[in-house]
């Protein structure tokens, strides 16, 4: 039996996390394709200030799909994760002589969808096409394909 899968996908977002886009995307990238109960447990170990806020966002997406779709949360794959830049906070540190050092916070924007894959749908198998064995072929057909100077075995 041929099977093919359909797949559902709930999308969770936040806004403003205090991480820039650039650092935050090398955490992303690595969970990925993962199991989400199991990238929860890989960022726990994490030491990138990124993990906490992406927990959060993995546990709020397969909440989502436990309670909109009944999905069991052992089986919710992360099937996309990006962060994109968000606004910038403007701040000083004081510096030497009455001045003022500017900095800026990058905030980013989180997005992450999962995907709930469905039971396998069954179709019709294909119909089997059989060969017909080389030696079966006859001679004469060989000689008029191959080349002039090449015999058939």
């Amino acid at each position: 039996m041929a099977t093919t899968q359909t797949k559902q996908l709930v999308i969770a977002k936040a806004s403003h996390v205090l991480s820039s886009p650039r650092k935050t995307n090398l955490v992303l990238k690595a969970i990925v394709g993962r199991p989400a109960l199991f990238a929860i447990k890989q960022l726990t170990v994490n030491t990138k200030r990124a993990g906490k806020p992406i927990i959060q966002l993995i546990q709020q997406a397969v909440g989502n799909a436990v309670s909109q779709f009944q999905a069991s949360p052992d089986r919710l794959i992360i099937d996309s994760a990006f962060a994109t830049k968000g606004r910038t906070l403007k701040r000083a540190h004081i510096g030497g002589r009455g001045r003022t050092k500017p900095y800026e916070r990058i905030t980013s924007h989180l997005t992450l969808s999962v995907r709930i894959p469905s039971a396998p749908v069954l179709t019709a198998p294909k119909p089997e096409v059989k060969e017909t064995p080389k030696k079966v072929i006859k001679k004469s057909i060989i000689k008029k394909i191959l080349p002039a100077g090449r015999q058939a075995k």
